[in-house]
């Protein structure tokens, strides 16, 4: 499927890392009226995007990277939802999530 080599896992818990910061830091933007946080996200968001850019230049597809890249991001956002910002997760929401990672990992797997 692809090299899962070390720069290529740097690369995508890096997107997704910086993608999840970046959107847990939204609360703080006050709407877009606060201008650290929103260069925070900015930031966040433009080295998630270049993590990515060099992920499909090392030949990850487009179509196995963005699927694993944003459920990373969602359980991410979902952790630090709960912990830095005291949201308790329904079952739903956790239940959806579990369900759309074992889909993926047998869209992936095909």
């Amino acid at each position: 499927m692809f090299n899962l080599s070390a720069g290529t896992i740097v690369l995508f818990l890096g997107a997704a890392i910086f993608q999840a910061v970046g959107v847990s830091v939204l609360p703080l933007t006050q709407g877009m009226t606060k201008p650290v946080p929103i260069v925070v996200t900015f930031v966040c968001y433009a080295v998630g995007i270049w993590c990515m850019g060099k992920l499909i230049a090392s030949g990850i597809d487009l179509g196995v990277m963005v699927p694993i890249i944003t459920l990373m991001v969602i359980g991410g956002a979902i952790v630090i939802g709960i912990f830095a910002y005291g949201e308790t997760p329904s079952m739903m929401k956790l239940g959806l999530l579990a369900g759309a990672t074992l889909l993926l990992t047998f869209a992936t797997t095909a």
